[in-house]
């Protein structure tokens, strides 16, 4: 009976582990899909990671390109880039990914990128 009910807690610790598992896959997909948009230069994609609408997304399309072509470029671009961490907030709503950026003239930074998750869908959320 004692090995049941540890291997019943065992599981149920299981299933909330893979739920916060799969919750923190959706800001890192959404992140990957800005960061992979920002190393090619399509900077149409990285604005739709926001999640605005149309007119709102042409705005932001033309602002990125503007100022992160140019900050990129005098890097050389980007060479790679790897994702070191995620957090959730306690609701599941909101969470920051950290990633490290190494650019081809050989400097490197570290960046945090923030996203909400609304109407089941995570969003690149600007902080004010």
């Amino acid at each position: 009976m004692a090995l049941a009910l540890v291997a019943v807690i065992g599981c149920c610790a299981a299933c909330k582990s893979n739920s916060a598992d799969k919750a923190a896959k959706g800001p890192e997909k959404v992140a990957a899909q800005a960061m992979s948009a920002i190393q090619k230069g399509d900077w149409d994609a990285y604005a739709k990671t926001f999640g605005l609408d149309e007119s709102d997304t042409k705005m932001l399309t033309g602002l990125v390109e503007e100022k992160l072509s140019e900050t990129i470029n005098e890097k050389g671009g980007i060479k790679d880039y790897k994702f070191t961490g995620t957090e959730l907030n306690e609701d599941g709503d909101k969470a920051t990914v950290k990633v490290h950026i190494n650019y081809k003239n050989g400097t490197e930074e570290d960046e945090t990128m923030s996203f909400v998750k609304e109407e089941d869908t995570w969003k690149q959320h600007i902080d004010k």
